[in-house]
Parts: structure tokens; sequence; C-alpha cells
């Protein structure tokens, strides 16, 4: 599809709200998930696409850290996991961090969901900074984020 032109492509992979059974049921998932991207990785690179190509993978919520009494885990909003490939992004860095007891809701350097944003927006060769005007004429910017200079390639 890349190949083709299409300019953004979403794959999801249901399955990963696991309140109940969390190990057994994430091992599953990542059974189904690393060997199809690292596919996709590989097959991007191989076709010389994959520096042109900007890869997202992640989901809508985070994990807490601790496992409830039936072995899942809730829902997290202090933190989450994501990753970044292709693009112009820098490979092998992990930035960023949560507390792994869950004490310590904000994390020190935090990275926000809108510094992603703006990243992204970036490496699409998009200004982040830039207002546009919606339809009836009122200013919006972009995105509040800040680009992550840790990402850049």
């Amino acid at each position: 599809m890349i190949e083709a032109g299409v300019r953004c492509v979403e794959v999801t992979l249901n399955g990963w709200d696991s309140h109940v059974n969390n190990r057994e049921s994430q091992a599953n998932q990542v059974k189904i998930l690393d060997p199809a991207f690292a596919a996709l990785i590989r097959d991007l690179k191989r076709r010389e696409l994959l520096d042109h190509t900007v890869v997202l993978c992640g989901g809508e919520f985070g994990r807490a850290p601790h496992v409830n009494v039936v072995q899942g885990r809730e829902h997290w909003p202090h933190g989450f996991s994501m990753l970044v490939a292709g693009g112009g992004f820098a490979g092998g860095r992990v930035i960023g961090a949560t507390d792994p007891t869950g004490e310590k809701e904000e994390p020190e350097n935090p990275i926000h969901v809108e510094d992603l944003h703006a990243t992204v927006q970036d490496r699409l060769g998009i200004d982040p900074t830039k207002d546009i005007k919606t339809p009836v004429g009122r200013p919006m910017a972009l995105s509040d984020g800040r680009v992550l200079g840790e990402l850049q390639g």
C-alpha cells in the first residue's frame, strides 16, 4: 500500500485490554505483534521505504504497574508505551519512563502525547508550531508539544 502511494495505513490488533490474566493475554498478543511488526520493518527497509515512512505502534491506554486480584492490570492514564520507527527517527533509544512502583504519577522528564504528536508532525515535514484556521475562521494550533530532539535521526 505504501508503494502504491497510500499516505496513511492503520493496522489494528484487538485484545490488549487485560483486566484478567494479564500475563497469558499479553503473551498471546506479543506472539502475533512481534513477528508481524518485525516483518513490516524488515520489508520497508528492504524496499527502501523505511526512511520515508513513519511507523507508530501503541495502544490507547497504559497499564497499571501492579497486578490486580484476578491477575490482570487496570488502566493507567499516567503512562504508556509507544514504538516509533522509520521516517528519520533515531533507532535503538528508550526515552521517558514511568515509576515501576506506581507511587509517582508524574515521572521525571515526562514525554507528553503532544510532544510525540509534534515530533511526528515534524518528521512528516509539517511545522507543528503552525496555526491553521478552522472553517469558521478560528485559529487552531497544530500542536502544543515540543519536537523531541532525542528521537531525531
